[in-house]
């Protein structure tokens, strides 16, 4: 004898059911199990059919969980797999979300390269070494990313881009010496993920200049400090570590041991 579905009720929360069998609370379902199953008073249920409704209803809540994941921002496949491993443990119930949201285009890691490398080309911030190594540790394939860079990511982007945070490091580092300037612009751009060529290209378009002015008045800031630094030393050692310390710090030999003469 197969059990008879005897109640339906609606729950307090938007979209929910109470199922009743034979007089008793069963389970409850969210409206697309009860559509999806076609649940209604009198219906007649047996065990097989109840096993079916609760593993959907399983599905349709991770579906669920998943979708308010995504519903903030993009969100590529290994992340949506990642965060849907801390709700269940069950990997089937996550390959089946995982189709079911690819099914309703809501999951594209090439929408998401492509997103990722407009937005990076708009702010004029990484290169696509950065870009790339990004989007490989949210689990984008290379062949995808790769189609973004093509597709969105310019030899004109790439050198203005690249010429942009040159500009803004040059300013940024204004108060060291014009060689420990360039390294660091270059060092800089290596991290923004620009390649050795590009920022040798990014480098000559620049075509910065020292200011003698500015680079005389940081050498006698930097003087001044490193030379107050070592007055525990013996003159000849004072002397010694100082113009060490400068020389190492970009600046030339002559001026430094014009600086150190003029201390008598």
């Amino acid at each position: 004898m197969q059990s008879k579905i005897t109640k339906i009720t609606a729950q307090k929360r938007k979209g929910r059911f109470n199922i009743f069998i034979d007089g008793h609370y069963a389970f409850p379902v969210s409206e697309n199990v009860l559509i999806q199953f076609q649940l209604v008073k009198d219906m007649e249920i047996d065990e097989p059919l109840e096993k079916q409704i609760l593993n959907a209803e399983q599905i349709d809540k991770i579906y669920q969980k998943a979708i308010n994941y995504i519903a903030s921002q993009l969100r590529t496949e290994k992340e949506v797999v990642d965060k849907l491993k801390t709700q269940v443990d069950d990997l089937d119930i996550i390959e089946l979300v995982i189709r079911k949201l690819h099914d309703n285009l809501l999951l594209n890691d090439q929408n998401y390269a492509n997103s990722y490398v407009r937005s990076e080309v708009r702010i004029m911030d990484k290169g696509p070494v950065a870009i790339t190594q990004h989007l490989k540790q949210k689990g984008i394939t290379a062949d995808r990313i790769q189609c973004a860079l093509d597709a969105y990511y310019g030899d004109d982007d790439l050198i203005n881009n690249g010429l942009h945070q040159a500009n803004k490091m040059f300013k940024r580092y204004r108060n060291d010496s014009f060689n420990q300037v360039m390294i660091k612009i270059k060092n800089g751009l290596v991290r923004k993920g620009y390649t050795f060529d590009t920022i040798n290209e990014i480098i000559d378009r620049a075509a910065f200049q020292p200011d003698p002015d500015n680079q005389a008045a940081v050498l006698a800031k930097q003087f001044e400090k490193t030379w107050h630094r070592y007055r525990g030393l013996d003159e000849r050692n004072r002397k010694y570590k100082t113009k060490q310390f400068l020389y190492r710090n970009g600046f030339a030999l002559e001026d430094i041991d014009r600086l150190i003469d003029e201390q008598g």
